[in-house]
């Protein structure tokens, strides 16, 4: 595998072919795996080493991968082993969405929760708001309007915050499973 210098300074992850070094065709991809090459999974630390370069890649630029194979086991084999990594990114991408799609109908879902939840306690404290002198009371009507809200928590940071890092990580597995990908010699 790869390492990383970051010694150099002049080195910049946001430019250039995402290297990849293996042994071998068979070190790219899930040794468990029994599918051909142009199904399999990729080996789950190849795969995360090109996401990770691949988020560092400036957005507009097209992505592009070189594989260098210290044997020759890629000669002949380049189109199914380019179709395998795609094949990767692209299932990636689906799930991601997937994974979005479920998100957004918890959010849904928990949005008229909150919603009911709020219209019901606040309701409930309007009925109760009379003066009392007992401190319980006072208690259960301040515990009644911060319910509500607390309620209200998961849906807001469902479609605040939590949907945006999903979609990116979908952006990159499609410009992953659309990638330039190339061989390189290994020199030994």
């Amino acid at each position: 595998m790869e390492t990383r210098d970051w010694s150099d300074r002049s080195f910049d992850p946001s430019r250039g072919p995402i290297l990849v070094r293996v042994d071998t065709v068979e070190h790219l991809f899930n040794p468990i795996d029994p599918q051909p090459l142009n199904l399999r999974d990729l080996d789950a630390e190849i795969a995360e080493w090109i996401t990770e370069w691949a988020e560092e890649q400036r957005r507009k630029l097209p992505i592009s991968i070189t594989v260098v194979v210290a044997d020759d086991s890629a000669h002949g084999r380049e189109p199914m082993i380019i179709d395998g990594i795609r094949n990767h990114f692209a299932y990636r991408r689906w799930a991601s969405g997937r994974k979005l799609s479920g998100m957004f109908k918890e959010g849904r879902t928990s949005l008229l929760i909150g919603l009911v939840v709020l219209a019901a306690l606040t309701t409930v404290t309007r009925l109760i708001e009379a003066p009392s002198n007992s401190a319980f009371v006072d208690l259960v009507q301040e515990g009644l309007t911060i319910a509500p809200w607390v309620a209200m928590w998961r849906p807001m940071e469902i479609f605040l915050y939590e949907w945006w890092p999903i979609r990116a990580e979908r952006r990159t597995f499609d410009r992953l499973s659309e990638a330039a990908i190339s061989f390189a010699r290994s020199a030994k």
